[in-house]
């Protein structure tokens, strides 16, 4: 005789079982006892640099044949008669003064200039 077929009972049969993911530590997603922590409040924009004291531009005169001149009054003239005749912003100035000649010699961005001594 053909033997029948019995089927065990589910509990009796070991279930395949997917390969454990350990536990993360911590807050679970969603839980709602969550301490939170006071932030401090936030200070109102940046804090301002200490002010530096005002230092005045240094003047310098020289003196040839009891005759005195300003040399910032001088730099100023040339750097003026050049934006007369000139667009362009003045990256280099150098002033050189011969008050034998009577004349103030300028070379502003590479460009020559001259001007009498009064």
């Amino acid at each position: 005789m053909p033997r029948k077929k019995t089927e065990t009972p589910a509990a009796e049969t070991p279930a395949v079982e997917a390969p454990a993911t350990p536990a993360r530590r911590g807050r679970k997603p969603g839980s709602k006892n969550r301490t939170v922590k006071p932030k401090p409040a936030k200070k109102a924009g940046r804090k301002a640099a200490p002010k530096k004291a005002h230092t005045p531009a240094p003047e310098l005169y020289f003196q040839v044949g009891g005759t005195e001149y300003n040399c910032s009054a001088l730099m100023e003239r040339a750097r003026a008669e050049y934006r007369a005749t000139h667009k362009t912003g003045i990256h280099t100035c150098k002033v050189y003064i011969k008050p034998e000649e009577g004349t103030v010699y300028y070379v502003i961005n590479k460009e020559q200039g001259k001007f009498p001594l009064e």
